[in-house]
């Protein structure tokens, strides 16, 4: 009975979990190995000035895929209205946002001391609008529940422009390389997007569902924008105040951590968005979306940072230049960090639907301020332990969140503590049977590619047994990644 179930619920959410998984870690794989070859020609100076110009491509992004975003999966006004109001809103985004990246290239590159600096946000600056209609397009694809189409999108998207930005990088070895490499996945991606999109805008423009969309969006922005600042708001400290190395090997190990984790993390948020965004729509309850959402991302995320933790060391030795070593300790702190943010990552898609977007706003406010507290507090003592103490920042943030849904989002926790528990007890068992395997090899002496596979494939073996365990104690359910 009970394998007949799992068999069943695999045959209708397994496809789209690997879809959606794979969309994701498309997405993560080539920002990897594009990181991997940039790494061979690239000081940790240059990937620096590089973060620098990504950080503000990343600000246009959150504020594309936030707010009006959510508020088009969320809106039960007249479908038309909405959609085409949102986009023309949306463009306007990626035309101001890269307007002023142009604009401002050469202030910001004299302020960095990156000459480099200003070129590259030239470029970037150009892209965005077409990032924009993107945006767009992925929120339409959420609305409509159509989220198997969207991650083969991704997986297309970002495979495809990967092939292209490998070649490039092999023949032009160069930090203009890495700008080609994300302008042809940016066309590649709004080729695709577009030809799937099932909806198309029109020239209607109602000032009434954009006003309506603002005051949704206002307390989404406010708070998405106090977590960037959070996120990103070491990166500028250390690049302006020490360095663009500094800022280099801080941004890396993030990347690494964070981008491996966001392999799950990423179709989790974009599944939650849905989930919560139906359920609000059609009026139903949040409780029991709710308690899946919070196991199931805790657990996932956890285990995933557990194999970047025990894969980080021989990563950087094996792929990388010698200088990113340094940024080994960054890399645990940053994993720990992944999965504590769980909690934070529901608070937008839970008071969207509850349309009680201020709340949002006033818990980030806290955090930020906590978090940035950290950089001023710390930065004397250098960007690993900065790293160690806003993971300790993201931990309280993580149990104030759980506050926070009870009181204001009215969730019932009893029901979500005993799976978020279970899962928790899981990932400790799992991660005292890695550990123990690393040492196991460590006993004998095996080169340092060769322990690097065998704790690969350790992690990997036990990665098996440990899922099925939580989806038969239903810490996973595999209902999250419904789709049609």
């Amino acid at each position: 009975m009970l394998f007949s179930k799992l068999k069943s619920s695999f045959a209708k959410t397994g496809g789209t979990a690997a879809i959606s998984v794979f969309g994701l870690a498309s997405q993560q794989i080539a920002s990897f190995v594009i990181t991997l070859l940039a790494a061979g020609f690239l000081t940790a100076a240059d990937y620096g000035t590089y973060t620098i110009a990504i950080i503000a491509v990343e600000f246009v992004i959150m504020l594309t895929h936030c707010g009006y975003f959510h508020f088009l999966v969320n809106s039960e006004k007249d479908e038309t209205a909405v959609l085409s109001t949102v986009f023309w809103i949306m463009l306007a985004i990626g035309l101001v946002g890269g307007a002023a990246m142009y604009l401002g290239s050469e202030w910001l590159a004299r302020l960095f001391d990156a000459p480099d600096l200003a070129e590259v946000l030239r470029y970037f600056g150009i892209f965005q609008p077409f990032v924009s209609i993107i945006g767009w397009a992925s929120a339409v694809l959420t609305r409509m529940g159509l989220m198997k189409r969207y991650f083969l999108i991704l997986i297309a998207g970002n495979l495809g422009g990967l092939l292209v930005g490998c070649i490039i990088l092999v023949v032009w070895k160069s930090l203009f390389a890495l700008v080609a490499y994300r302008g042809i996945r940016t066309l590649l991606e709004l080729v695709l997007f577009v030809a799937a999109c099932p909806k198309r805008p029109t020239l209607r423009f109602d000032r009434k569902i954009a006003y309506e969309g603002l005051r949704f969006s206002s307390g989404l922005y406010g708070s998405r924008f106090l977590s960037f600042l959070a996120n990103f708001g070491t990166d500028l400290i250390l690049a302006y105040a020490l360095s663009t190395t500094e800022a280099g090997l801080y941004r890396f190990a993030n990347r690494l951590a964070t981008g491996t984790v966001d392999i799950i993390a990423q179709p989790l948020r974009s599944f939650a968005i849905k989930l919560f965004g139906a359920a609000s729509r059609f009026s139903q309850p949040l409780d029991p979306i709710f308690k899946i959402m919070l196991a199931g991302s805790v657990f996932l995320t956890g285990g995933f940072a557990i194999a970047i933790s025990a894969l980080g060391g021989g990563l950087i030795e094996t792929f990388f230049r010698p200088e990113y070593a340094a940024a080994l300790g960054t890399l645990y702190a940053f994993a720990l960090r992944a999965v504590a943010r769980s909690g934070n990552d529901l608070i937008e898609p839970v008071f969207a639907a509850r349309r009680s977007t201020q709340v949002t706003l006033h818990t980030n406010l806290v955090w930020t301020t906590l978090m940035l507290g950290t950089i001023v507090v710390f930065a004397p003592m250098g960007f690993e332990t900065i790293a160690w103490a806003q993971a300790g920042v993201q931990i309280l943030s993580f149990i104030g969140s759980l506050l926070v849904f009870k009181y204001w989002g009215r969730i019932d926790l009893s029901s979500a503590m005993p799976p978020l528990f279970m899962g928790l007890g899981l990932l400790g068992v799992y991660g005292i049977a890695v550990i123990t395997g690393i040492f196991a090899i460590g006993a004998f002496e095996f080169s340092q590619e060769i322990r690097f596979i065998l704790i690969t494939l350790v992690t990997l073996i036990l990665a098996g047994p440990t899922i099925y365990i939580g989806i038969r104690s239903s810490v996973l359910e595999m209902s999250i990644f419904e789709s049609r």
